[in-house]
């Protein structure tokens, strides 16, 4: 598989619907890494984690009060882009990880890079873990042929074969939501294996829902320059915001293609220009987010509307 846009900004971690709601080591967080993780060498995982702790620390109490948001036709708020100073919520600040919730980490992220594509898993963990913490995990499906990835996600979305610029569809990783509620596994069932087993760790099959939740796809072109589209489900997100790092570094513009709203983002970095377009359909009865990300300098102002176009009138 190809390498996805670089992370080694850490901050990019927030541009993610789901971090707002729990800003610490939570499923939320969890989540996001993990979608993540392929993009980092294993042993960096734990440090992530530790720096995304930091990171909102020091963050806190001096970004710029600013907000960015997108309507759709009716004046409604469909979404929007705070700083994550700006987040209100309960959630505590980690700083650092303890040693025995660093083992408990590591041995996470060792048992789901042994999960094939395309399988979920409700995860029990016997050792680092005093809570007796039962939790998810998943491996999305991955494809390299488009036709395939077409027939997997079926009629809802489109992902088209050639973005402007000359960039070609190469390969992307696809995943609906888990089921993941007491009806669907047994803790106690769990617990009871590992113990009479003894075993460090016990797993039960989990199912997949017909509800997208995240495709992630990247496109090459002929100078061997990536880009990334994904689209997301933007369902259920409180207030319909999105929290970021460093929003005030940010050179951010809302412009209007079409009826759509479009969030236009350039960053700054030490050798490049990161460029970033998002914008939330309910075209199919649903608010999806769209994203395409890239370094290169196809992606501009004056082609928004290219790359918005080539996906929108598919999905109406």
């Amino acid at each position: 598989m190809s390498p996805y846009k670089s992370h080694e900004n850490i901050k990019d971690l927030f541009n993610d619907p789901r971090i707002p709601q729990e800003i610490d080591i939570s499923h939320q967080v969890m989540t996001k890494i993990k979608r993540e993780k392929e993009r980092f060498f294993v042993k960096y995982k734990v440090s992530i984690l530790v720096a995304i702790g930091l990171i909102a620390s020091l963050t806190t109490g001096y970004a710029a009060v600013q907000y960015y948001q997108l309507k759709n036709e009716k004046g409604e708020v469909l979404y929007e882009e705070k700083d994550i100073s700006q987040y209100q919520g309960k959630s505590k600040i980690v700083k650092e990880l303890e040693p025995e919730k660093e083992k408990y980490y590591d041995k996470r992220w060792e048992i789901e890079d042994t999960l094939e594509p395309g399988n979920a898993a409700a995860l029990y963990i016997a050792v680092y873990n005093p809570k007796k913490t039962v939790e998810r995990i998943s491996r999305p499906f991955e494809f390299d042929s488009l036709t395939d990835l077409r027939k997997k996600m079926g009629e809802g979305v489109y992902v088209p074969e050639t973005l402007p610029g000359g960039y070609t569809f190469l390969d992307a990783r696809f995943a609906n939501g888990i089921q993941f509620d007491s009806e669907k596994y047994d803790k106690e069932a769990l617990y009871k294996q590992a113990e009479k087993e003894k075993k460090e760790f016990v797993m039960q099959p989990l199912e997949w829902t017909n509800e997208l939740d995240y495709m992630y796809a990247t496109y090459k072109d002929s100078a061997d320059s990536y880009l990334n589209f994904n689209i997301a489900n933007y369902e259920d997100i409180v207030g319909n915001t999105t929290y970021v790092v460093d929003l005030d570094k940010q050179k951010k513009e809302v412009i209007k293609v079409g009826n759509t709203e479009v969030l236009y983002t350039e960053e700054a970095r030490t050798d490049r220009v990161s460029k970033r377009i998002v914008w939330v359909t309910e075209a199919s009865g649903k608010k999806l987010q769209y994203e395409v990300s890239t370094d290169g300098d196809k992606l501009n102002k004056d082609t928004i509307s290219q790359f918005v176009n080539a996906v929108v009138p598919k999905n109406k």
